[in-house]
């Protein structure tokens, strides 16, 4: 993935938007400049003003989504080149998946016990979505979804292909948020083995239910 994004794929150069309070695009914007400077392939996300408001930064956008149509060559890893699109408008933050960074989607009754399982040596980040699961951040290493998971823990694995939104990015005025942030994990990823292990040994009849849909 290169930082280098011409300019038709580019997030539009726009005067600061004053509907978005600034202390909240500061928080989305600090947020993308620091995965970026620890290596997580950051590309910025349709975004609201309001909550259940329209989705603004792309044309026609009907949810959060990437601004760029190639959203795959419109990620960055330069904390320099995340300030300047984030400084430009108040852009939800996504994460591409699949090039240093997996993720893994659970239901949270699931993902609560999971949690409580996993030595706090060996978590990594997990963040919780507003509408009903929880994500375990992997290391991005070729490690299929355990077949016990996806059948019965209604798990779903987010690698190459697939971009998740990263707190504090919001949804209808609702905020994704950290449940265990990258800094207080070191920002080390465990091996989606490791993770998917636990994951299995914490299933329960009781992670019932549909998965929500993350993006």
């Amino acid at each position: 993935m290169s930082d280098r994004v011409d300019a038709a794929r580019r997030p539009t150069s726009a005067p600061l938007v004053p509907e978005i309070p600034g202390l909240a695009w500061a928080d989305t914007r600090a947020a993308a400049v620091d995965l970026a400077q620890h290596g997580w392939p950051v590309l910025p996300g349709t975004y609201q003003l309001a909550e259940h408001g329209a989705w603004l930064g792309r044309r026609g956008a009907a949810g959060l989504e990437p601004v760029a149509p190639l959203w795959q060559l419109g990620t960055t890893t330069n904390p320099d080149v995340a300030m300047e699109w984030w400084t430009r408008r108040p852009y939800s933050v996504l994460l591409a998946c699949g090039a240093g960074v997996d993720g893994i989607e659970v239901p949270a009754a699931h993902g609560q016990r999971a949690l409580a399982q996993l030595s706090p040596a060996r978590r990594g980040p997990v963040a919780v979505a507003p509408f009903g699961s929880w994500l375990f951040f992997v290391r991005s290493d070729d490690e299929p979804l355990r077949p016990e998971l996806a059948a019965n823990g209604h798990a779903q694995l987010h690698a190459s292909g697939a971009r998740l939104p990263i707190p504090p990015t919001a949804r209808d005025g609702l905020p994704y948020r950290w449940q265990v942030s990258p800094s207080t994990a070191g920002w080390a990823l465990p091996a989606s083995a490791e993770v998917q292990r636990v994951l299995v040994a914490s299933l329960s009849r009781r992670t019932g239910g549909a998965r929500p849909s993350l993006a």
